[in-house]
């Protein structure tokens, strides 16, 4: 989904992310973020999964489509001409 980010995005993201595990100094404070960015990545990674279940999904719903279409032309080739 935002597998295009740029460059300095992702530089960015990495200094982020390093701020965001040094300790503030304060113990109880470091526990609740530690936990909440892990329930953070969890939901993360639960929403891609659904997002998954959705593309795959809306890609067999199209094929259906496309094989119930196909099913409905006549079929050119199969008829005989005799000469």
């Amino acid at each position: 989904m935002f597998s295009g980010c740029s460059r300095h995005s992702r530089r960015a993201n990495r200094h982020q992310y390093r701020n965001t595990m040094q300790s503030s100094g304060n113990s109880a404070f470091d526990a609740y973020k530690a936990d909440t960015l892990r329930r953070l990545e969890e939901e993360q990674g639960k929403f891609s999964e659904f997002l998954q279940r959705l593309r795959d999904a809306k890609d067999k719903s199209e094929f259906d489509d496309f094989m119930d279409e196909r099913a409905k032309k006549p079929k050119d080739n199969d008829e005989i001409v005799e000469a």
